[in-house]
């Protein structure tokens, strides 16, 4: 679904604040189930997979497990039993997966992560109880684990006549709760049987409600100390680099640590960090006068991001088409500091960062620095209210950017977000500064679908932290839709909407309108079809003598459709899919000045096939053209694509090897990673990087070979 927002002032941001914190809790709610857990005896079990420790027979097993997908409600299709206990260092946990069809179990031997699609079975754990916040615990039956926070935890899987089963043994070391609380967490259990596209829940989870909302309760643990949790990752390694002919080696040493000052407060530094192990950007043509948003990939910035994010967006800092802070600003970083965590309903994150800067030959090398607070409180049922700081300081340049942000969600699947922004640089007007947004959704999974709402970036906005796609705008939307679901033929969901969009300069100028017809098809047969059509005007923004965005004169009309199909299989052929778009719009000059009537064709493709479970090659391409409508002449043309091979050797040592290029410019980079996984956080690590590419200096011909070695401790 399209999210839609609308502004709201700074001031009314901070009355709805105050009001929302000084309203009346939700009432309690009784538990969906209850799971007891008890002191391991006779003693702990050996992480072997395999359920015959004298410690689970004495423990009375979980079951009942209710299907949240398809059949949302229904009795899951197989049996799904489930064991817990504790002693003073670890929580552990057996699985048994019955399976009717254990010839047909799907697993997949990948690196720790990555695993997509696989029977599997997770954990959830909400360790505040809050309904909130989460940590997740996943195992394949090929034993490889999956977490959603870079942990310390053990885990077995093994096949069985009957299904397969499973045992993990998470340190409480390795969670994040409080100590004072430890009378109830929220827990839940989810399994995923592939071959019947099948999710599973303990307890019976609607679709209209968040997951964490319908959790079951973990009782029974008593007399743990939090213990003292402090993580070193040293990394030695060496690197032989070429560039322009200059070769260069050099040996190199950094530090990543983490202290887990409580269990619910933690500290994350680096020092000297490497990033050779991330793989290189994909190629994404500039066809318009607006930044690129590139991912970002780099460890130390991808955990705990949720501690980050605004608005209630995601964990990556972008929240439609705005972030305060946008990490890949630090694009060399020497060091930096994190600390995160949750107390009393506050959820907070700060973060600093010293950066080395790239300057023009002849130009004396500086460093940036970055400092990033956030703040989130808890209010109501599940609604949160929150203030967010980002600032730099780079030579004489200072930016510093603010914002109060707010959440609130109420009779399930009604939302309201929004924001209030500003931002301010020295020497620069503090008048039109302001980012404004306030989104209104009805998101039920069938039925009526509404939403609407308005979004304002004012001229003189400049986040020299974030990320802002395009400013001098203001947007006003709405759509409504009707969604269908099926528990069996040929649709699984159906839905379709109409949307419309009226666009104006921040002035109030008007600058565009369109409207829009879309539709979403999940088939049962593991197909997604897509697509929709669109009409109406636009003015574009060019940049004027000066280097700035100025908005054009006159309207250029618009049209265009697009359709994308998906299909995930599993085996051999694991994944096929296919977009194209066709649209008449604008299209732009090679230096953005100018922008005439044309039109724009996309071609987008991917294919990945896995011949064996520790085997893996895909394909993927994206081609565009775009041509000038009065003289039929081509304005660009260029495919950008990527192929990229993974073979696990075995659960510890793997291969990857990415070649990514594109045609307009014969670009290419090629990344190869050897290396070999002896424990967590243990790596050795062989990385190649070649690449010929177009920098911010100019055009980059040459190769990197580093060879790195990092050895966790833990105290």
């Amino acid at each position: 679904m399209i999210h839609r927002r609308r502004p709201v002032c700074i001031p009314a941001l901070a009355v709805l604040a105050v009001l929302a914190v000084q309203a009346s809790p939700a009432a309690a709610q009784e538990p969906l189930k209850i799971l007891d857990v008890g002191p391991v005896a006779p003693a702990p079990p050996r992480i072997d997979g395999v359920i015959d420790d004298a410690c689970w027979k004495a423990v009375r097993p979980a079951g009942d497990f209710y299907q949240y997908d398809p059949v949302n409600g229904a009795r899951a299709s197989e049996e799904t039993q489930v064991w817990a206990a504790f002693d003073q260092d670890y929580l552990y946990f057996a699985f048994l997966m019955k399976d009717s069809q254990p010839g047909r179990i799907w697993a997949e031997l990948t690196p720790r992560n990555e695993f997509e699609e696989n029977d599997s079975i997770k954990v959830i754990l909400d360790a505040y109880n809050d309904k909130r916040t989460s940590l997740e615990f996943e195992v394949n039956p090929k034993g490889v684990q999956k977490n959603s926070v870079e942990t310390i935890w053990k885990s077995e899987a093994v096949r069985r006549p009957d299904g397969w089963s499973a045992e993990m043994a998470i340190p409480f070391k390795s969670l994040r709760f409080s100590a004072g609380r430890l009378a109830v967490w929220g827990v839940n259990f989810e399994r995923y049987i592939h071959r019947l596209d099948e999710t599973d829940f303990w307890t019976d989870v609607k679709r209209d409600l968040p997951e964490l909302q319908q959790s079951g309760e973990l009782r029974g643990l008593a007399g743990l100390r939090p213990g003292y949790n402090l993580e070193f990752f040293p990394y030695a390694g060496v690197r032989t680099t070429e560039w322009e002919g200059e070769k260069d080696t050099q040996a190199a040493v950094g530090l990543d640590a983490k202290w887990g000052i409580k269990p619910n407060l933690y500290l994350d530094v680096t020092a000297s960090p490497d990033f050779s192990e991330v793989e290189s950007d994909p190629f994404i043509y500039q066809l318009s006068p607006y930044e690129n948003y590139l991912q970002e990939h780099r460890p130390f910035f991808t955990e705990g991001s949720q501690y980050f994010s605004l608005g209630g967006g995601g964990g990556d800092y972008h929240n439609g088409g705005v972030s305060l802070f946008y990490s890949r600003r630090i694009r060399d970083p020497r060091g930096a500091i994190k600390l995160s965590g949750k107390t009393g309903g506050f959820g907070f994150g700060i973060l600093g960062a010293v950066n080395k800067v790239q300057v023009e030959a002849g130009e004396d090398s500086r460093d940036s620095y970055f400092g990033v607070f956030r703040v989130q409180k808890d209010i109501l049922k599940n609604s949160q209210v929150g203030f967010y700081y980002a600032g730099v300081r780079d030579g004489d340049v200072r930016n510093q950017n603010a914002a109060l942000d707010f959440s609130f969600n109420f009779s399930d699947f009604y939302y309201i977000r929004g924001l209030g922004a500003l931002t301010y640089n020295r020497g620069a007007a503090r008048s039109r500064n302001g980012i404004y947004q306030l989104d209104f959704q009805r998101e039920p999974d069938a039925g009526l679908q509404l939403s609407a709402g308005f979004q304002r970036v004012e001229d003189n906005v400049d986040v020299s932290t974030g990320y802002i796609d395009q400013k001098d705008i203001q947007s006003f939307t709405g759509m409504v839709g009707h969604a269908w679901r099926y528990s069996k033929g040929l649709f699984k969901r159906f839905s379709f909407d109409f949307s419309g969009a009226v666009r104006q300069d921040s002035h109030g100028n008007p600058a565009g309108q369109e409207g829009e017809f879309f539709f979403w098809s999940d088939l049962f047969n593991r197909m997604d079809i897509h697509g929709g059509f669109s009409v109406g005007r636009s003015k574009y923004q060019v940049l004027d003598s000066g280097g700035e965005l100025a908005w054009t004169p006159d309207y250029i009309q618009t049209r265009g459709g697009n359709i994308d199909i998906g299909w995930e299989r599993g085996g051999f052929l694991k994944e096929v899919s296919l977009e194209g778009s066709w649209e008449k719009r604008g299209v732009y000059n090679e230096d953005w000045t100018a922008v005439v009537p044309g039109a724009e064709t996309n071609i987008e493709g991917q294919i990945v096939l896995r011949p064996r479970s520790n085997l893996e090659w895909s394909v993927e391409g994206g081609w565009v053209r775009q041509t000038v409508d009065s003289t039929g002449a081509e304005a660009f043309d260029g495919l950008a694509y990527q192929t990229a091979l993974h073979y696990q050797l075995t659960r510890s040592l793997f291969l990857n090897a990415r070649y990514f290029g594109e045609t307009r410019e014969s670009q290419y980079s090629l990344d190869l990673l050897f290396g070999c996984y002896f424990g967590a956080g243990n790596v050795v690590q062989l990385a190649l990087k070649k690449s010929e590419r177009n920098g911010l200096l100019g055009r980059e011909d040459g190769y990197s070979i580093t060879l790195k070695v990092s050895y966790l401790l833990r105290l």
